[in-house]
């Protein structure tokens, strides 16, 4: 029987996601599997889920995931991963109970010389702010506050498909601090070192089988846990030529990966 796949996008989410989304049918029906769009809750809420197999969720709610967990046998991504591919706080927390290096959370008073103030459910570096002093600028409900560390203009975006590294692409920032890729970062193909691959298993081992990134700079005593993404893009796989990350996401999903 073929594989029933529903491809669900929040509508905030769609608009510049359409090429991924319209990618994902296409790899899916090629492989023989039944695929289904789905675009906002409202159209979420509708869906038959109970002829669903497998739901892809390509928006950030948390909520969506636990109502889907209840009534598809599989959701992709886990709600773990909504959670602290989605809020820098949440992620910081989660890193601080598993002892993973990531940049710390600055609290009032404690504020580093040089720092880094990020909108808590932010993404793609917009709004992230590169300052001086003291000043306190951050509302924790709203925005998170870290040290400055020079060396992160350089990382490496690690994507995941169950539970492999498929491809590694370093970013480097670009006339910028930030380096992500739509603040105009160079990127290319590259490896990770024996110490960070050991470092994303390990992320892997503990936030489990799913669709995502994880992008790691490696400083002066080690890698370091930047970001983990959720909702991961793949412009940058498309701009290096891995025209079949589609294909190879929709092989896992259904099954033909020998996983």
């Amino acid at each position: 029987m073929a594989t029933r796949v529903a491809v669900f996008y929040d509508a905030a989410q769609l608009p510049g996601n359409e090429f991924f989304l319209n990618s994902l049918v296409a790899a899916g029906w090629t492989l023989g599997a039944e695929v289904v769009p789905v675009v906002g809750s409202d159209a979420l809420r509708s869906l038959d889920v109970g002829h669903i197999d497998v739901v892809i969720v390509r928006s950030r709610s948390v909520r969506e995931r636990l109502w889907l967990q209840d009534r598809v046998s599989r959701v992709i991504n886990s709600p773990l991963l909504a959670m602290v591919g989605n809020d820098k706080l949440a992620q910081y927390l989660w890193c601080r109970d598993h002892e993973l290096e990531t940049p710390a959370i600055c609290v009032a008073g404690l504020t580093p010389s040089v720092w880094v103030r990020k909108p808590r459910f932010g993404h793609g570096g917009r709004g992230v702010h590169l300052g001086t002093g003291s000043r306190w600028l951050c509302t924790p409900s709203v925005f998170v506050t870290q040290p400055y560390l020079p060396w992160a203009k350089h990382n490496r975006r690690h994507y995941v498909v169950g539970r492999e590294v498929v491809v590694t692409v370093e970013r480097s920032a670009d006339g910028d601090f930030r380096s992500n890729l739509a603040m105009g970062a160079k990127i290319r193909l590259t490896q990770p070192t024996s110490s960070e691959y050991r470092f994303v298993r390990t992320i892997i081992s503990l936030l489990g089988s799913g669709y995502y990134g994880i992008d790691v700079s490696t400083g002066p005593e080690g890698p370091v846990l930047m970001e983990i993404e959720d909702v991961v893009g793949s412009r940058a796989l498309y701009a290096l030529g891995h025209h079949d990350h589609a294909l190879r996401v929709m092989r896992w999903v259904c099954g033909l990966d020998g996983s």
